[in-house]
């Protein structure tokens, strides 16, 4: 057993008959335990009881939709000293494609897998228990009952720039005209499509079998709402690849792609786009120190983001 599993939690495990095995991952939000057959233990690090029963009544809501990609399913929520841990089904395949510093070579069923991942989503009919998480931590959920999508973006980026301000000013000296282009431009949207958006769909969040076919999706929970599916494709195309040495290659070959499936126009993906780096930026580090919240800025400077927000 590695010592990211506690004894106390070892111990409380296996008294519920649940034996534990390996460690599968340890990170910011907590460890992920393999339990004997086909079940995981996610211990958290910060998550509320109301939290995850929220969040299993959400992958309850997820299940029924029949999506056609197995999603997670929470069994159990066990406590131990006010922390606690989810017994979930675990889900097979392995990730997409894991960020090392490289970028990846596209191929065509790599491309094709994103598309029908999106598509899958995009599919699901609006049921309210699918807007019930709060967009990030600290938010509350978005009312996609009767606030279009692009309102509530609108509004969360305004909350989101007064909150961090500083360091935002700091990187951005026109940041008053810049967050008010961005709200001006989601307030000015047609509204699109209402479906299940992920929010993060990395490719470590997408399981695929031997062929590349989608398996399972992942790590629902980070501006994951009701929304436009031309959200989830801009920002999927950017974070696929986010550090690598050909970033800017790979969100351009899955836009091409995604375009050509869905008919997204570039000026709606890239309003999308500013909108998620200004909703983001400070999301792992209040104060801007860390590469996301640069990554964000950049975003910012793009001409075509400039463009499309009439800058």
């Amino acid at each position: 057993m590695q010592p990211d599993l506690t004894t106390p939690w070892t111990e409380l495990l296996r008294r519920s008959g649940l034996e534990p095995h390996s460690v599968l991952g340890s990170g910011m939000e907590g460890t992920v335990v393999a339990l004997r057959g086909d079940r995981v233990a996610k211990i958290w690090q910060r998550r509320t009881l109301q939290e995850l029963e929220a969040l299993q009544r959400f992958y309850e809501a997820v299940t029924a939709a029949a999506p056609g990609i197995r999603t997670p399913r929470i069994l159990q929520v066990l406590t131990l000293d006010g922390q606690h841990a989810t017994v979930e089904l675990r889900l097979r395949g392995r990730p997409l494609w894991t960020a090392d510093g490289s970028s990846p070579t596209l191929t065509d069923r790599d491309v094709s897998c994103v598309a029908d991942v999106l598509a899958a989503l995009a599919s699901v009919d609006p049921d309210p228990d699918l807007g019930i998480l709060p967009v990030l931590e600290g938010e509350r959920a978005f009312e996609a009952a009767t606030v279009p999508f692009a309102r509530s973006l609108a509004e969360l980026v305004r909350r989101r720039v007064e909150r961090f301000r500083a360091p935002l000013l700091a990187r951005l000296p026109e940041l008053d005209a810049l967050t008010a282009a961005v709200v001006d431009r989601l307030e000015g949207l047609e509204p699109g499509k209402v479906s299940l958006v992920h929010g993060d769909l990395i490719p470590a969040n997408i399981l695929v079998d031997d062929t590349t076919a989608p398996e399972a999706v992942l790590d629902f929970g980070f501006l994951t709402t009701l929304g436009d599916p031309a959200f989830d494709a801009a920002v999927t195309a950017s974070i696929y690849d986010m550090y690598g040495p050909r970033a800017a290659e790979t969100e351009a070959v899955l836009d091409e792609a995604l375009t050509d499936r869905f008919g997204h126009r570039p000026e709606r993906l890239a309003a999308y786009r500013a909108a998620y780096a200004l909703t983001t930026s400070n999301c792992f580090s209040a104060s801007g120190s860390d590469g996301h919240f640069e990554w964000c800025a950049r975003m910012l400077e793009r001409p075509a983001v400039r463009v499309a927000l009439a800058l």
